[in-house]
C-alpha cells in the first residue's frame, strides 16, 4: 500500500510536469473553456476585490493638486543703445536664473510672501486636510517664546463653559490650557490671540483632536515645500521658464506658484537697480571730492592774479607749455587708474563703505584694466555668490563652506597681488612723468618767479576741471541709461486654481486595479488548467493508459441530487442515463459473449467514484433483457447496496461467509422482477479473509445455478486488496472512474491490475460526465454522448479511512462556497 501511494504521488507530479511542458502543444480549448466557466466566481471575486481596493485607495489617499506659471525673461535699454554705453547692469543668464529659482534662498523669499506663519489643519479619522485660507478661525499676534513649539500640532477643543482648550506636546511635556476667543493668551512657549473669521462660537460636537494649527518658520517651510517645486526651461529661444508646484491643498499650490513668479520679478528689478545705484554713488562721491579741489584751485588762482598781477601764462613759451601739458595729461590718467585700482583693492578686501565685487565689473568695462582684472573679479564674484547660497543652507563648520572660504582667500590674494604690481608700475610711470615735469619746471625757473607760480596754480586748476568734467559726463550718461532701463520680465501664464487632482489619477488607478484583478483571475484559470489532474473524458483515460484499457462507455451526470446510490433506469427508461447503461450492456458482449452464466465484478480506485451506483443500475438494465440478475455487496467495510434499495442490513454476505445464514434466506427482491440482491450484512472485523475463503467460491457457484448474471460490488482496490481475487475470477471485470473526481494517476492502477494480476479483460466506465461541456466544443472521443443536460450526483462517501464526502450544497451561499 505504501508503494502504491508513493507511486500515485510520483505519477501525479509527472502529470503536472508533463502538462506544463506540453502546454502549448496540448492546449485543450474545451477543457480550458470549461475551467473558465467553473472559475467565473473566482474571476468575479478578483474583480470585486480589485474594485474595492481601488475604491479604498482613492477614498483614503490624499489628493495632490498641481499648478504652474510661465515666466518670460527680457529687458530693454534704449538710452544705453543711443549713447553707445557699456552694460552697467548685470546681464540676464537663463540657466543662472533657473538655478536661482530652484535655490532654497529664493524659495524662502516666495514662501515668506505667503500667510504660512500659522498653518491650519482638520484631522479626520484617516486623512488630514490643510485649511489654507479656509479656516473658520485665525491665530494672530503670534510671538514665539521657545522655538521648540514650532512645527508641533497644537490641538483645539471646545469646553463645556464655551471656552477652548489648547493642548500640545513638547518633548515629554504635555501642555493644556483653557483660552477665551478673541482674548490674548500666553503659554510657556508662545503668545497669541485666537479669533473666529465666521460665526460667533466654536462648532459644537467637534472632537478635540479634529482641529489643530502649527507655528512655522521660513526655514522649515522652505525644506517642506522645496521638493514640490519644479523649475525648468520651457523654451530657451523665447527665454521662458515654467514653474510647477504640487501640494495636497489646491489653493496653496496655486499661490505658491504665483508667489514664485512675483518674487522673481521683484527680486530681478531690485538686483539690477542696486548695481546701477552703486555705480552712481561712486561717481557722486568722486564728484564731491574733485569739486572741492577744483574750488580751492580756482580761489588760489584768483587770489594769485589779484595779489601778484601775473601775466597770462599763454605768454610763456608755447612749446614748453605744450610738453608740460602732455605729461600732465599722462599723470592725470595714471592717477585715475590708481584711484580705480584702490577701489578694486577695497572691494577685493570687502572693506565697508566701498563698492561690492559684483559692482566692479561694469565699472571696469571699457578701460584698459578690464582685460587684466575682469576674469579674476568675475571668479571672485562667483565664489562669493556660491558662499552666500551655501551659507543659507549650511553652518560655518561645513567642510564645503570652509573650502569655499579658502578659495575666496586665494582669489583675493591673487587680485591684491595683481593690483599691487599694477600700482607699482603706475607709480613708477608717474615718477618718470613727474621727473620730466620737474625738468620743465627747472626751465621755467628761468622765467619770472611770479609767472612760474601762476603756471603751477593754473595747471592744478586745469587738472581738477578736466577730471570734474569727465565725472559730470559719466554721471549724466549713467543716469540716462538707468532711466532708459525697462525690465520686461512678465508672467505669460498666471497660476490657476486646480479643480482636478493630478494624483491619484482616478481613471488610471481604477483601470490598473481592475486589470490587475482580471490578470489575477486569468492566472487562477491558468493555474487551475495547468494543475487540472482529474479525468474529464474517455479520451483522457485512453491517453493516460496509451489505449491499453478497454472502455465500455460513460454515464452522464444526473441533473438532480440524490442522497444515496439508487436504481434510476426503471424510473425513466428513455432518459440519457438509461440509454448510456444500455450502451454499456451492449458493449459487454464484446468482452465475453460465451454462453452460460456470467460473473461481473465492479470496482474502483477509491470510494465515491460511483461503483455502487453503476452496479445497481447496470444490474437493473441487464434485467430488462429478461436475464435474471443478482447483486452482491462485498464492500463490507462501507456497504451501500441496502441503502440503494431501501432495506435493512441485518443479514447478507458476511453472515453467509461465516455459515450463519443460507443463500436463499439472504436473497432479497427488488421492484424489478428479474433483479435480486444480497446486502453486505453486519460489518465483520476480517472482510479480506472472508472474501478469499473457499466458502465464497461455493456461494458464487450456487448463485450461477439460479441467475444468468452475478454482479458483485467489490471494495475499492486503490485502498484495500479485498476485491482483487474476485476481479480475477470475474468473467467481466469493470473498473469505474468518475469525471472531475478521479485522478489521471488512477489509470495506472488499471494498468497494474492488467499487467501484474493478469486481468486482461478489465474494462472501464467513466461515470458522472458533464455533457454540457460539449456546448463549449469539448470532445470526448471514445464513448457515448448526447447534447442534453442530464447528469447525476450522489452522496456516496469518498474513502474508507478518511471522511472526504462531497455533499451537495443546499443554500446559495453553500453553492458559492462549493464552487470556490
Amino acid at each position: 500500500m505504501l508503494n502504491d501511494t508513493v507511486g500515485n504521488q510520483a505519477a501525479q507530479l509527472a502529470s503536472y510536469r508533463d502538462r506544463i511542458t506540453n502546454f502549448s502543444n496540448e492546449f485543450d480549448l474545451g477543457l480550458f473553456v470549461y475551467i473558465v466557466k467553473r472559475s467565473l466566481i473566482w474571476i468575479a471575486m478578483c474583480l470585486l476585490l480589485a474594485f474595492g481596493t481601488a475604491y479604498i485607495y482613492l477614498r483614503y489617499t490624499a489628493p495632490v493638486y498641481a499648478s504652474s506659471t510661465m515666466l518670460q525673461l527680457a529687458q530693454t535699454n534704449n538710452a544705453q543703445t543711443v549713447l553707445k554705453m557699456n552694460e552697467m547692469m548685470e546681464d540676464n543668464n537663463l540657466q543662472a536664473d533657473v538655478q536661482l529659482l530652484r535655490s532654497k534662498f529664493f524659495i524662502a523669499k516666495a514662501v515668506g510672501a505667503l500667510p504660512l506663519e500659522v498653518r491650519y489643519f482638520f484631522q479626520g479619522q484617516i486623512l488630514t486636510e490643510e485649511q489654507y485660507k479656509q479656516s473658520f478661525y485665525k491665530v494672530t499676534d503670534v510671538e514665539v517664546v521657545n522655538a521648540a513649539v514650532r512645527e508641533k500640532p497644537i490641538y483645539l477643543g471646545r469646553l463645556e463653559d464655551g471656552r477652548l482648550e489648547l493642548s500640545y506636546t513638547v518633548g515629554t511635556e504635555v501642555i493644556k490650557q483653557a483660552i477665551t476667543l478673541g482674548s490674548p493668551f500666553s503659554t510657556p512657549h508662545f503668545k497669541a490671540r485666537l479669533t473666529l473669521t465666521r460665526g460667533t462660537e466654536w462648532p459644537k460636537g467637534s472632537d478635540r483632536s479634529t482641529y489643530y494649527f502649527t507655528l512655522n518658520d521660513i526655514g522649515s517651510l522652505t525644506n517642506q515645500l522645496a521638493g514640490n517645486i519644479v523649475v525648468s526651461v520651457a523654451d530657451p529661444n523665447a527665454k521662458t521658464i515654467s514653474i510647477n508646484t504640487k501640494n495636497n491643498n489646491a489653493m496653496l499650490a496655486r499661490d505658491l506658484s504665483q508667489a514664485m513668479a512675483d518674487a522673481f520679478i521683484t527680486y530681478d528689478v531690485q538686483r539690477k537697480s542696486e548695481s546701477a545705484e552703486s555705480i552712481l554713488r561712486f561717481i557722486e562721491s568722486q564728484k564731491d571730492t574733485v569739486f572741492r579741489e577744483l574750488r580751492e584751485s580756482e580761489l588760489k588762482l584768483g587770489m594769485f592774479k589779484r595779489d601778484n598781477r601775473v601775466a597770462d601764462v599763454d605768454e610763456l613759451t608755447p612749446l614748453l607749455l605744450a610738453r608740460s601739458d602732455e605729461y600732465e595729461d599722462q599723470v592725470l590718467k595714471l592717477r585715475i587708474k590708481d584711484n580705480l585700482l584702490k577701489e578694486v583693492e577695497h572691494a577685493a578686501r570687502q572693506d565697508e563703505g566701498h563698492l561690492d565685487v559684483y559692482q566692479l565689473r561694469p565699472l571696469l568695462a571699457g578701460t584698459d584694466l578690464e582685460a587684466s582684472l575682469q576674469e579674476a573679479i568675475s571668479v571672485l564674484g562667483d565664489l562669493l555668490q556660491q558662499r552666500e547660497t551655501m551659507a543659507f543652507e549650511a553652518t560655518t563648520n561645513n567642510e564645503n563652506l570652509q573650502l569655499l572660504d579658502r578659495q575666496i582667500e586665494m582669489q583675493q590674494g591673487l587680485i591684491l597681488g595683481s593690483i599691487s604690481v599694477m600700482r607699482q608700475r603706475i607709480g613708477s610711470r608717474m615718477a618718470d612723468y613727474e621727473q620730466k615735469l620737474q625738468e620743465y619746471e627747472s626751465r621755467f625757473s628761468q622765467m619770472p618767479e611770479k609767472e612760474l607760480a601762476y603756471a603751477r596754480i593754473e595747471r592744478l586748476f586745469n587738472i581738477n576741471e578736466k577730471y570734474y568734467t569727465q565725472l559730470l559726463e559719466k554721471d549724466i550718461e549713467y543716469r540716462i541709461s538707468k532711466a532708459g532701463f525697462v525690465p520686461e520680465n512678465r508672467v505669460l501664464e498666471s497660476a490657476v486654481l486646480p479643480t482636478v487632482p493630478v494624483s491619484p489619477n482616478r481613471s488610471l488607478v481604477m483601470l490598473s486595479y481592475i486589470l490587475t484583478g482580471l490578470i489575477l483571475g486569468i492566472l487562477i484559470v491558468l493555474v487551475r488548467y495547468l494543475l487540472h489532474n482529474d479525468l474529464t473524458s474517455l479520451n483522457d483515460i485512453a491517453k493516460a493508459s496509451n489505449a491499453s484499457v478497454g472502455i465500455l462507455g460513460m454515464v452522464p451526470k444526473y441533473k438532480k441530487e440524490i442522497p444515496v446510490s439508487q436504481l434510476l433506469v426503471d424510473k425513466n427508461p428513455k432518459s440519457l442515463i438509461a440509454e448510456s447503461f444500455r450502451s454499456i450492456r451492449t458493449n459487454l458482449q464484446f468482452v465475453d459473449n460465451s454462453p452460460g452464466p456470467k460473473l461481473i465484478a465492479v470496482t474502483s480506485t477509491i470510494s465515491g467514484e460511483g461503483k455502487t451506483f453503476v452496479a445497481i443500475n447496470l444490474g437493473g438494465i441487464i434485467s430488462f433483457s429478461d436475464k435474471r440478475v443478482v447483486i452482491l455487496d462485498l464492500d463490507m467495510r462501507k456497504p451501500k447496496i441496502h441503502l440503494g434499495f431501501g432495506v435493512e442490513n441485518v443479514r447478507g454476505m458476511s453472515t453467509l461467509l461465516i455459515g450463519k445464514d443460507s443463500v436463499a434466506n439472504c436473497i432479497q427482491h427488488s421492484t424489478l422482477p428479474n433483479l435480486d440482491f444480497i446486502t453486505a450484512g453486519p460489518i465483520p472485523p476480517n472482510p479480506s479473509e472472508l472474501i478469499i475463503s473457499d466458502h465464497m467460491d461455493q456461494i458464487l457457484e450456487e448463485l450461477k445455478k439460479t441467475y444468468d448474471v452475478v454482479l458483485i460490488d467489490t471494495p475499492p482496490v486503490g485502498l484495500v486488496t479485498d476485491g482483487v481475487s474476485i476481479i480475477q475470477q470475474a468473467d467481466i471485470p469493470i473498473y469505474i472512474f468518475r469525471a472531475d473526481y478521479s485522478k489521471k494517476a488512477f489509470v495506472q492502477n488499471v494498468d497494474r491490475l492488467i499487467n501484474e494480476n493478469q486481468i486482461s479483460r478489465l474494462s472501464c466506465v467513466l461515470n458522472g460526465v458533464d455533457v454540457d461541456r460539449n456546448k463549449y466544443g469539448y470532445t470526448y472521443g471514445y464513448g457515448y454522448g448526447y447534447g442534453y443536460g442530464y447528469g447525476y450526483g450522489y452522496g456516496y462517501g469518498q474513502g474508507y479511512y478518511d471522511d472526504r464526502s462531497r455533499e451537495a450544497p443546499k443554500t446559495w451561499i453553500a453553492k458559492i462556497l462549493s464552487k470556490i
